[in-house]
């Protein structure tokens, strides 16, 4: 009898301990990591991928994303019209997860390494339109002005300039103007925060 109480406590011990430690690790941080993988293809294949301005590869690929950031995918060929997908990060469901598990420390962990984000596409794929005459200027909805206004805007939390709050109506602001199909149903029909 005794040696099963004892072999019970180190159990339970054993037990604890892992939850305390993953509770402390970060639990997107160990499911997930702070990158994340985006199948980018296009139609015809063998186009140039810049991410953020850096080239990458060429189509189909699969392109390492950190988390933590929101990205532009530029896609281009020569002859045909280069085409620029935002990827934007958005919040896991995986945060909540450590929040009601009263892990803030792992939720401070995946935090600071991006873990708590999606990406948003998962996947890209794009059909290249040929090149003509005439250009198009560059118009206000292009996804290339989009993610600079999410980077000057994390900039300006980063730096204080705006509180979190300030900073989740700007974000949403500028999601219902440039991609609305990313919010949940009940986000596109809220009222404009003021």
């Amino acid at each position: 009898m005794r040696i099963l109480r004892g072999f019970l406590v180190r159990l339970l011990k054993a037990t604890l301990l892992i939850f305390v430690l993953a509770g402390a690790s970060g639990c997107a941080t160990i499911v997930k990591g702070s990158h994340q993988k985006v199948p980018i293809a296009s139609d015809p294949p063998g186009a140039d991928v810049l991410v953020d301005g850096s080239l990458v590869g060429q189509t189909p690929l699969n392109v390492e994303m950190k988390r933590k950031h929101d990205h532009l995918v530029t896609i281009q060929k020569t002859g045909f019209r280069p085409m620029s997908v935002a990827v934007v990060k958005d919040v896991g469901g995986a945060v909540w997860g450590n929040i009601l598990a009263g892990g803030l420390i792992g939720w401070g962990v995946d935090a600071s390494t991006g873990a708590q984000y999606n990406l948003t596409p998962k996947t890209i794929a794009v059909t290249l339109e040929l090149t003509t005459a005439t250009a198009s200027p560059r118009s206000d909805d292009d996804p290339m002005v989009f993610v600079e206004k999410l980077k000057a805007l994390d900039a300006l939390k980063e730096n204080k300039g705006i509180s979190d709050e300030e900073y989740g109506k700007a974000r949403l602001a500028l999601f219902r103007q440039y991609m609305p199909e990313a919010l949940p149903e009940e986000a596109r029909q809220a009222p404009s925060p003021e």
